[in-house]
């Protein structure tokens, strides 16, 4: 059998359930994002509206540049200034995805990308979604299926990690939840 567990990487992680959001906020938990400008923090909002990584220190990755670091490198900040995206770790990734199954598999085509939360191929309106996967030197605009972020294909095993971050930015003034991220794999 096939899972997938999603978290919200901080000092502690906070498993992100599925009527969970994650929300890109500005300073605080609920708090705006200017418009053009990327979230200064990020939650796990219950179905209830409260913040389940409260307390958990949420790791935060802020959108900074697409190619002004060295040799045309992607910058973020992911708490200790502006950095290139190369030189963020495992354990500084906003999402951390784990795709387990009982018998060990082989994963190829993944991919990671945010939609309009009903067609997969549809881009979030008024929003801006960068990615990256650990290791890369530059965000990809995952927005839509076909933008979507690849990932590394994995060797046969029973568990499978992928580490993402993940920055937003509204493009209109409003709150903006209509949209929904999604990972796909094939394995074998």
């Amino acid at each position: 059998m096939a899972t997938f567990t999603w978290t919200l990487q901080g000092a502690s992680p906070t498993t992100i359930d599925s009527d969970d959001i994650i929300q890109f906020a500005g300073a605080t938990f609920n708090s705006p994002i200017t418009v053009n400008s990327y979230n200064d923090s990020t939650h796990v909002e219950s179905s209830v509206g409260a913040d389940d990584s409260s307390g958990n220190t949420p790791n935060n990755v802020k959108f900074i540049s697409q190619s002004g670091g060295g040799g045309g490198d992607s910058q973020a900040d992911w708490g200790d200034g502006t950095e290139d995206i190369d030189a963020i770790t495992n354990g500084e990734a906003t999402l951390k995805i784990n795709f387990a199954h009982t018998s060990a598999v082989a994963t190829t085509n993944a991919i990671f990308y945010a939609y309009d939360g009903t067609t997969p191929a549809t881009a979030p309106t008024d929003i801006d979604v960068r990615a990256f996967e650990v290791g890369d030197t530059n965000f990809t605009e995952a927005e839509g299926s076909g933008s979507a972020l690849s990932l590394n294909d994995n060797s046969a095993s029973t568990s499978h990690d992928y580490f993402i971050g993940v920055s937003c930015s509204p493009a209109s003034v409003g709150e903006k939840t209509a949209f929904a991220f999604r990972m796909e794999l094939t394995y074998s």
